[in-house]
């Protein structure tokens, strides 16, 4: 029974060469995520993740957001060159999906269970990560490619535009966004250190 999910966990990976076009309609991509946020594990059932998808124009407006808020910082050289090419890219794709973590909510859960201040911040990035390595497997298991980026990490200002351009609440705090299409080429080749030394199996 866990073979069919083995293999889409094993086919998931990041693919930064992507097409500006969908093989999956929007109403499928719509659904994927929703039963993702809907089925995503989070403590005390608080259900703080949330998913903005973003297609066509509102796509190309936030990743001119990122570049004109990356680029800004950088001078001129191979860094400069190496972070355009791959704005680029992502601007390319066909779309994005925006993930937050909603703090209002969490910050409601901390003042019911002050025992648990320090534990909820890792809690919650627990809970963001595994929302977004759901999405990104369902996406792959349909044939699309994908990334995973953390611009929003970068500059508070950044945030603040998305929050704006889009209306979206300012209490979601941002924790990555991924760029998804077709794949326009394989994935780079992937290297895997010993399995033994980081998986122990314990018997008493």
């Amino acid at each position: 029974m866990s073979d069919a999910y083995l293999k889409a966990a094993a086919t998931r990976r990041t693919n930064y060469v992507l097409a500006n076009k969908s093989s999956v309609p929007d109403n499928k991509i719509e659904a994927i995520v929703q039963a993702c946020v809907l089925h995503n594990p989070s403590t005390f059932n608080t259900q703080s993740g949330r998913a903005v998808i973003v297609t066509g124009a509102a796509h190309a407006k936030l990743w001119k957001l990122v570049s004109e808020s990356q680029l800004k910082t950088l001078e001129q050289g191979p860094r400069r060159t190496l972070v355009e090419s791959r704005l680029k890219a992502f601007a390319g794709a066909y779309g994005s999906i925006m993930f937050f973590e909603d703090q209002a909510v969490i910050d409601a859960i901390t003042v019911k269970m002050p025992m648990f201040t320090k534990q909820f911040p890792t809690w919650s990035s627990n809970s963001a990560g595994m929302l977004q390595v759901a999405v990104w497997t369902a996406l792959s298991a349909e044939g699309l490619g994908a990334s995973l980026q953390h611009n929003g990490a970068y500059s508070d200002e950044l945030v603040a535009d998305i929050h704006k351009t889009f209306s979206l609440p300012t209490t979601w705090t941002s924790t990555a966004i991924m760029p998804f299409g077709d794949p326009a080429a394989p994935p780079a080749e992937k290297t895997f250190g010993p399995i033994e030394e980081r998986v122990k199996f314990i018997k008493e």
